[in-house]
């Protein structure tokens, strides 16, 4: 769930160890946000593709995916943050992943100006289902679908993995009976459980009133809806949570509830507590050394991502 200055904070974290290289043309965008930059050669990108419906207003995703595949690739959903009220899907640096060797959506979902809580898993749930659905036409494996997010997008990862099996938030979005289920979840200091006190009262409550419309004291079982701990159960998706200790917007406390759950359902998972680090991953205090560091938290994702989704072909510079 991140305040507006973190906008981008993980994509840009993890973009410190996988540059961009030369560029190249790419398809125009309708609606360009600024500084986008073509893709680098062997990786295509789309931009504004509609994947369903959030009640009355289409959906969106930015995609990018390696240009010649050897085979059928493994996709991962990108989330966005923001605080469940601002962020967008439309900007480039999902391009790391595709050069990483996966199929890419970065993928829009209903705020809470526009929609309260579940509208945003509802619309999350409509992009697997709409991506597993077109599988063939992208050249995506439809049995290695990954998600990762950050912040309120981790928060959303997390519902995708523990409520596959919950009917009432696959909405109405599009593509119905297909599956809405993930193979691997990537977990970045998202909140996980709401019906603890700490989000109540942690400055990011303001927040967190704002996806459900009413404080928690007056309706608890909304709260508890949206909690993902609530729904943890043996056969879910192998997760990885990485969170910093020094958080104070999502208390690092939200992942160590969230791992003892996945624990004792015995869910495959890891947890990586970032020493130092604040909300975004950001040195707290500024200046101190984040442990592990940047290079390793980037290849502690990719190697759990290739452990689950299995082997990809990077794209060379």
């Amino acid at each position: 769930m991140r305040l507006p200055k973190f906008h981008g904070c993980l994509l840009a974290f993890l973009a410190v160890t996988l540059p961009i290289s030369a560029q190249t043309n790419a398809p125009a965008a309708a609606n360009p946000a600024p500084a986008q930059r073509p893709p680098p050669p062997g990786i295509a990108m789309l931009r504004d593709v509609v994947f369903g419906k959030g009640g009355a207003q289409d959906l969106h995703a930015t995609l990018a995916y390696p240009k010649n595949p050897t085979g059928p690739l493994p996709a991962l959903i990108h989330i966005h943050g923001g605080g469940w009220a601002k962020g967008d899907y439309n900007h480039d640096d999902i391009i790391h992943w595709a050069r990483a060797g996966y199929f890419t959506a970065s993928i829009e979902y209903r705020l809470d100006g526009v929609a309260k809580w579940p509208a945003q898993i509802q619309d999350c749930k409509c992009a697997v289902r709409w991506l597993r659905a077109n599988a063939a036409q992208y050249n995506v494996d439809l049995n290695r679908i990954g998600v990762i997010g950050e912040s309120a997008g981790g928060h959303l990862v997390a519902c995708l993995g523990t409520m596959a099996d919950v009917k009432e938030y696959e909405g109405d979005g599009g593509y119905p009976g297909v599956s809405s289920a993930v193979q691997a979840v990537v977990d970045f200091y998202g909140p996980t459980d709401f019906i603890t006190t700490n989000m109540d009262s942690s400055g990011a409550a303001p927040v967190v009133v704002g996806l459900f419309g009413v404080p928690r004291v007056q309706n608890p079982d909304l709260w508890k809806s949206g909690s993902p701990v609530a729904y943890v159960k043996a056969g879910d998706p192998p997760m990885l949570l990485v969170h910093g200790d020094s958080d104070t917007t999502v208390p690092l406390e939200q992942s160590i509830v969230f791992d003892a759950a996945l624990t004792k359902a015995g869910v495959p998972h890891e947890f990586v507590i970032v020493k130092n680090a604040g909300h975004g991953l950001f040195p707290s205090p500024p200046g101190a050394k984040i442990d592990p560091d940047r290079p390793v938290v980037n290849q502690t994702v990719l190697d759990f991502l290739a452990k689950y989704l299995g082997p990809v072909v990077p794209v060379k510079p």
